[in-house]
């Protein structure tokens, strides 16, 4: 602990602090707390314009009025995933307000013996996502990306603990985690919409960006199924998680085009996902330049 900065434990401490908050405010409170703390806060900072130039780039039939009441979804959207963190195993055990679609897919993995990805983006309650390995149990691998600070990371870790779900970050953990599965029979879940700039340009909306091509790789060369799933939030503080058949990986008999195709087949999907629901996607990120 010596090594740990004073900026690190000065962040610990306020991440703490909130979190201690959202747990006295109880789980509805806390959601729309953080929504309505995070509508007021976002505009305010300098990524709000990134994400306006992003959805005036990718959405240009949109109205500035729709703009600005996507954008206000998507700061709330943000704001309420950040209220529930301490509440996410319950909200994962919560029948009555989760709703789980395409259930069956999960089925025909676990029959099939073999491995499979399950793929998302940064889009309504992410965190829904370990859905899947609460119903695929040990077999399944959650691939994330760290928090910086390591004393936040760990307060992180300890409230998503599932003795029955393993979550892997990103970089060469997670590349072996994800090969190993591809061998092993596991199931992979993770979120493929960051820019990686090592990655593969692929379009997006329009234009090239850098994509993650590990999953289409291990797909195309060891016949790996991928399973888009979207998590969304519906009226009355209900969500639903839908896991859509498996893509289909291309067979032309080019390793680099295959590749190129399956990618470009998953921005689609996501494509279409946001072009649905524009407040759901979490427009900050920096996908293009």
């Amino acid at each position: 602990m010596s090594d740990i900065s004073l900026r690190y434990r000065l962040e610990w401490l306020g991440v703490k602090m909130a979190v201690g908050l959202f747990r006295l405010l109880g789980r509805r409170r806390a959601a729309t707390f953080g929504g309505w703390l995070a509508r007021k806060i976002g505009p305010c900072l300098k990524v709000h314009r990134l994400a306006e130039e992003n959805m005036g780039m990718a959405l240009p039939a949109l109205t500035a009025q729709q703009r600005a009441a996507a954008l206000e979804g998507m700061w709330d959207n943000l704001g309420r995933n950040v209220g529930e963190i301490p509440f996410n195993r319950e909200i994962l055990e919560d029948t009555e307000t989760v709703e789980l679609v395409g259930g069956e897919y999960l089925d025909a993995y676990l029959a099939s013996g073999k491995a499979a990805f399950f793929v998302t983006a940064h889009y309504g309650p992410w965190e829904l996502v370990a859905l899947v390995g609460r119903r695929l149990g040990a077999r399944a691998t959650g691939i994330y990306r760290a928090a910086n600070n390591p004393l936040v990371e760990e307060l992180f870790q300890s409230m998503r603990a599932d003795p029955d779900y393993r979550f892997v970050p990103k970089g060469n953990e997670g590349a072996r985690a994800i090969v190993k599965a591809a061998r092993g029979g596991g199931a992979i879940v993770l979120l493929n919409d960051q820019k990686l700039n090592g990655g593969v340009p692929i379009p997006f909306f329009g234009r090239d960006a850098m994509t993650a091509p590990a999953v289409a790789e291990i797909a195309c060369k060891m016949e790996v199924p991928i399973y888009p799933m979207r998590a969304e939030r519906l009226s009355g503080g209900r969500r639903r998680l839908t896991i859509y058949p498996a893509l289909d990986v291309p067979r032309t008999g080019e390793r680099e085009k295959d590749v190129y195709i399956l990618l470009k087949n998953i921005n689609e999907t996501f494509e279409r996902w946001i072009t649905e629901r524009p407040d759901h996607w979490f427009w900050v990120h920096n996908r293009w330049s």
